[in-house]
C-alpha cells in the first residue's frame, strides 16, 4: 500500500512539473532563448558591419582619383579613318562658352532641381531617402528606377564609366561626398550646367540655349518656363530629345511636360501656370541655330551617337581615341554627289532630299554616309534616322528570301500573276495595271510586281517572314506583322541604313552584321575596346546567292538598269512608293506621284543603300516625278562608278545546282522553265528588186538575249524548215510567184518552245507563156529496140511547166505522153519507118512553138550502124 501511495505521489509530481513548463511564462527556459537570440543577432550585425565596411573599402580603393582638372578642362576626343593614322575630326576642341551660376536664371534652376534633385541644396552628395526607395522600387518591380543627385551625375560623367553596377555606384558615391567637401553647392550646380551634353555636339546649357533658342550667354534672363523645361529634360536622354531631329519634337515635348508637372509638384510653378506651358507647341518655343557643316559631318555625326550609345562615353571631353570604318575617298565623292549638280542634274527646289550608306559587304564597316543635300552639322541624318515605306525593296526581305529559305524555291518557280486579293477582300494591283500571266520568280522580282510577292508573303506566312525580315535587322513589330501590305513594303521602317545592313547579309553568304562606323575607341588610361560588330548565321548560303542572282537580273534587264555597271558585279533592287488618295486631293498631285524613291544595291565588295525624297509633303510640288524618281538609282551609279570597286564576282555555293539560265538548291525544287512568249507582229513582204520575201517580227521578253527562232513555210502542202536564228528578221529567196507562202516563227528559249506566230503571203506576177524547149535529139538503139528522146527545158522564170511529146509516123500522129521531165522513149518502133518526133513546152499561159526532130528506124537486122540522128527542124 506504501508502494502504491508512493507512486501515486511520485506521478503527481511530474504531472505537475509537466504542466509549469508548458506555461508561457516560465522564467528559466525564456531567459535563455533570448539572450541567445539577441547574441546571434548583435553578432549578425556586427558581421554585417564589418562585411559592409570591408567591401566598401575594397571597392573604393579602386576608384578614380579624384581629379579636379576632369571636373573643369575637358579632353577633346580625336577621330581617325579607317588606316588608323588619318585624323579626320577632333570632336570638343572648340571653346566651350563657361557661364557662372549667377547668369542662370530661377526659372532654370528650378527646373533642374526639381527633375533631378529636389533636395540638393539639403543632402551632402547623397540623398538617402532617394536612394533607398530606388533601390526597394528596382528589387520590388525589377524595373530600373534613378537614385543619383546632381552631385553624383557629375562624378560619374567626369570619372567613371555608365556601366551599371554596384562597384561603380558606390565608387560613385564616395566621390560625390569627396565632391561635395571641395566645393560648394552652386559651384556643383554650375558644373552641372556647363559639363552637361544636349546631345550630337551641343554641350553646356550656354551652348544649348544658343542652338536652340537663339539666346546669348548673356540673355539667359530670356529663357521661357518652357524653354526652361526643354533644357532641364533634355540630359536624360539627349540623342532622343534634342529638338534640332525633327523626329524627337514629339519626344521632347513629353518630356518638357514632365518636367513641367514636377516643378509643379514642388512647388515652384502653379498649376495653372504648368497647364498654359503643357498647351504651347513646342515648335513655337524653338529658334534653331545651324552651325557651319564641317569635313565628313554626317559620318562624324553617327560616330559621336554610336560612341555614346554603345558606351556612354563623353566623346567631347574624355579625350578618346576613336578608329572609324571611314573611307575619305568615298565619303569625299558621297558628298560632292549630293550637294552639287556636278553629277546629277537636281532641281531647284531645295525641300528634295536624298541619302545613302555604303558599307563593306563582307564586315558591314560603313564606308561613307550621305546625311542629305548640303547636310548640316547636327541636323536631321535622313540616311540614319528616317522611317519611310521601302517599297518593293523589302521584297526580298519579307517575300523571296524567307521562300527559298523555307521551301528551297528555285529562282524559276513559277508563280501566276492574275487579279488577286488581300485576305481582307481589298484588291491589290501591279504598278502597270496589267497581269503576266504564269511567270518565274525571276521575271516577277526583275519588273516589281505586287500580286506574286503578296502570293509568296501569305505562302511563307507573316510570323516566319517576320522573323526572317527582323533577323536582317529590318524592325517589323508584333502589331506591324498583322498588315499583309507589308509584303510590298507599306510600313513606316526603313532607312539607308537598315537596308544597307540587310542587303549585304545576302551578298557575304548569309550572315548579318549589324553596320557600324566605329571599330575601336582607346581611352586616356591607354585601354582598349573593341566596337566592331560580329557576324550572324541568319541565313543559307544558297538562299543569299539565289537571291542575289534574281538581283543580277533587275540590274541586267529589270528595272535597276540605270543603276548597271560594266565591269562589276552588281545585284540590286528598286523600289517607289506612292501616296494615298487623300494626299493627291489635298495637294493636288498627280496621281502617278512618287513619294519614296529606292535603289539598294551590292557587289561582293561594297553595299550601297539609296533613298530618294522629300521629307514631307505640304505643296503640289513636293513629289517625284518620272525623272527624280530615278535619283536613287543615278546616285548609286555615279558613287560606285569612281571608286576603285573590285571586279570579283559573286560565288556559286556547292550547295546550288543550275538548270539552263535557273539556279535551284541541291534537293529541294528544280527549274520549270516557262513557255517563252510568242513573237508578236510578225510581217511578210515580197521584195520585187532582190526577188525575196522579207520577213520581220518582235519579241519583246525580259530574256530575249537568250532566245532564238526557228522559221518555217509551207506551200502546196509541204513544209520546209529556215535556218534559225537569233535576229528579229528571216529571207525566203526567189519564191514562186502566183504561190501562197504560210510561214510560222516560234520562239525557243533553254529548249522550250512558244506558241507560233503566223503569217501569210501569196507573191503576185505575171505568168508567162514558156520558150520552146531546145537540143531536141532522138535515138534508135537495136539492142533495147527503142526510140529514146532528149531535151533542154528553158526553165528561168517559168513556172509549172510541163512538155508534150507527140509522133508522126505512116501519117499517122500520137500523143507519146505529157510530163514535168526532159526525156521520153518510143518501145517497139515499126522497122523501116520514119518517125517526126515534136515536142511542146507548155504551162497556164499557153503551149511555145512546137520542137521536133526525125529518126528512122532501120529495116536491116545486121546493120551495124543502126542508130540513126534525125535532123531537128524548128517548127514557127
Amino acid at each position: 500500500m506504501s508502494e502504491d501511495y508512493r507512486s501515486r505521489i511520485e506521478r503527481k509530481r511530474i504531472q505537475e512539473q509537466q504542466k509549469a513548463s508548458k506555461q508561457p511564462g516560465g522564467k528559466k527556459r525564456g531567459k535563455i532563448s533570448w539572450k541567445k537570440v539577441s547574441f546571434i543577432c548583435l553578432s549578425l550585425v556586427l558581421v554585417m558591419i564589418l562585411v559592409g565596411v570591408g567591401a566598401f573599402l575594397w571597392i573604393i580603393k579602386d576608384a578614380p582619383k579624384f581629379d579636379e582638372t576632369l571636373l573643369k578642362d575637358p579632353l577633346s576626343s580625336e577621330v581617325y579613318a579607317s588606316d588608323g593614322k588619318t585624323l579626320i575630326a577632333e570632336v570638343g576642341a572648340e571653346k566651350r562658352d563657361d557661364i557662372n551660376i549667377n547668369q542662370i536664371p530661377d526659372v532654370l534652376k528650378n527646373a533642374v532641381l526639381a527633375t533631378e534633385d529636389a533636395r540638393f541644396y539639403k543632402h551632402h552628395g547623397i540623398d538617402v531617402k532617394r536612394t533607398l526607395v530606388a533601390i526597394f522600387t528596382n528589387v520590388t518591380s525589377g524595373t530600373s528606377q534613378g537614385g543619383s543627385t546632381i552631385t553624383q551625375q557629375i562624378v560619374k560623367n567626369a570619372f567613371l564609366t555608365s556601366e551599371k553596377s554596384v562597384t561603380r555606384k558606390v565608387q560613385e558615391w564616395y566621390l560625390a561626398v569627396q565632391l561635395e567637401r571641395k566645393f560648394t553647392k552652386d559651384q556643383i550646380l554650375e558644373m552641372y550646367f556647363n559639363k552637361n551634353l544636349y546631345g550630337s555636339d551641343v554641350y553646356g546649357v550656354a551652348k544649348a540655349a544658343e542652338r536652340f533658342f537663339g539666346l546669348k550667354p548673356d540673355e539667359l534672363n530670356k529663357l521661357t518656363l518652357e524653354q526652361a523645361a526643354l533644357l532641364a529634360g533634355i540630359p536624360q536622354s539627349p540623342n532622343n530629345y534634342i529638338p534640332t531631329v525633327e523626329s524627337n519634337l514629339a519626344n521632347a515635348e513629353k518630356r518638357r511636360n514632365m518636367v513641367l508637372q514636377y516643378m509643379n509638384r514642388h512647388g515652384y510653378i502653379s498649376k495653372g501656370q504648368m497647364e498654359k506651358a503643357q498647351s504651347t507647341p513646342i515648335k513655337d518655343t524653338l529658334n534653331i541655330q545651324q552651325k557651319q557643316t564641317n569635313k565628313y559631318q554626317a559620318f562624324v555625326d553617327t560616330v559621336i551617337e554610336e560612341v555614346q550609345d554603345k558606351t556612354g562615353s563623353n566623346i567631347f571631353e574624355d579625350g578618346l581615341k576613336i578608329y572609324t570604318t571611314i573611307d575619305p575617298q568615298i565619303q569625299q565623292l558621297t558628298e560632292d554627289v549630293l550637294s552639287s549638280n556636278e553629277y546629277i542634274n537636281f532641281p531647284e527646289n531645295d525641300k528634295l532630299q536624298s541619302s545613302i550608306v555604303i558599307l563593306d559587304t563582307q564586315t558591314g564597316a560603313i564606308k561613307a554616309i550621305g546625311g542629305g543635300r548640303n547636310y548640316q552639322s547636327g541636323g536631321y541624318n535622313y540616311a540614319t534616322k528616317i522611317k519611310r515605306h521601302p517599297g518593293s525593296t523589302i521584297k526580298p526581305i519579307l517575300d523571296y528570301g524567307p521562300a527559298i529559305e523555307k521551301y528551297k524555291w528555285s529562282t524559276g518557280h513559277l508563280i501566276k500573276d492574275e487579279p488577286y486579293k488581300y485576305s481582307n477582300g481589298t484588291p491589290i494591283r501591279n504598278a502597270n495595271r496589267s497581269y503576266a500571266g504564269n511567270k518565274s520568280v525571276r521575271d516577277h522580282l526583275a519588273w516589281s510586281r505586287n500580286i506574286p510577292a503578296l502570293k509568296t508573303y501569305q505562302e511563307v506566312g507573316a510570323d516566319y517572314a517576320t522573323a526572317f525580315a527582323n533577323s536582317l535587322g529590318f524592325p517589323i513589330n508584333d502589331t506591324q506583322k498583322a498588315n499583309e501590305s507589308n509584303a510590298i513594303g507599306a510600313i513606316d521602317a526603313a532607312s539607308p541604313l537598315i537596308m544597307a545592313g540587310a542587303y549585304a547579309a545576302f551578298g557575304n553568304g548569309g550572315y548579318y552584321i549589324e553596320p557600324y562606323t566605329v571599330s575601336k575607341i582607346v581611352y586616356v588610361d591607354g585601354t582598349e575596346k573593341n566596337l566592331a560588330s560580329t557576324k550572324k548565321k541568319v541565313m543559307e548560303d544558297y538562299t543569299a546567292f539565289l537571291i542575289t542572282d534574281l538581283l543580277r537580273t533587275v540590274v541586267d534587264s529589270g528595272t535597276g538598269t540605270m543603276a548597271n555597271i560594266s565591269g562589276l558585279d552588281i545585284a540590286g533592287k528598286t523600289g517607289t512608293t506612292s501616296f494615298d488618295e487623300s494626299a493627291i486631293a489635298k495637294y493636288g498631285l498627280p496621281n502617278n506621284a512618287t513619294r519614296d524613291a529606292w535603289f539598294v544595291g551590292y557587289t561582293p565588295q561594297y553595299t550601297g543603300a539609296v533613298w530618294t525624297g522629300y521629307p514631307e509633303t505640304k505643296t503640289a510640288d513636293d513629289y517625284l516625278g518620272s525623272s527624280s524618281a530615278n535619283f536613287s538609282k543615278l546616285v548609286f551609279k555615279a558613287i560606285l562608278s569612281r571608286i576603285d570597286a573590285s571586279t570579283e564576282r559573286f560565288k556559286q555555293p556547292s550547295s546550288v545546282g543550275r538548270s539552263g539560265n535557273e539556279y535551284y538548291v541541291k534537293g529541294g525544287e528544280k527549274p520549270k522553265l516557262p513557255k517563252p512568249d510568242k513573237p508578236t507582229d510578225l510581217k511578210a513582204t515580197y521584195d520585187k528588186d532582190s526577188d525575196s520575201i522579207q520577213l520581220t517580227w518582235n519579241y519583246s521578253s525580259e530574256n530575249s538575249s537568250q532566245t532564238t527562232f526557228d522559221v518555217s513555210y509551207t506551200v502546196d502542202g509541204k513544209a520546209t524548215s529556215l535556218p534559225s536564228t537569233s535576229d528579229r528578221q528571216a529571207v525566203l529567196k526567189s519564191p514562186e510567184k502566183g504561190k501562197t507562202y504560210v510561214f510560222n516563227v516560234v520562239a525557243v528559249t533553254e529548249g522550250t518552245k512558244s506558241e507560233a506566230a503566223a503569217a501569210s503571203l501569196t507573191v503576185e506576177g505575171k505568168v508567162e507563156v514558156p520558150k520552146s524547149p531546145s537540143g531536141l535529139q532522138a535515138k534508135y538503139d537495136k539492142n533495147s529496140n527503142l526510140i529514146t528522146i532528149n531535151w533542154k527545158g528553158n526553165i528561168a522564170n517559168e513556172q509549172d511547166v510541163s512538155y508534150i511529146v507527140t509522133y508522126v509516123v505512116n501519117g499517122n500522129t500520137q500523143t507519146l505522153t505529157t510530163t514535168s521531165g526532159t526525156s521520153a522513149t518510143i518501145s517497139n518502133p515499126q522497122p523501116g519507118q520514119k518517125y517526126v518526133i515534136t515536142v511542146v513546152a507548155s504551162n497556164q499561159a499557153g503551149a511555145s512553138e512546137p520542137m521536133s526532130t526525125t529518126v528512122t528506124v532501120d529495116p536491116s537486122e545486121n546493120s551495124e550502124n543502126n542508130n540513126t540522128e534525125g535532123n531537128t527542124e524548128e517548127a514557127h
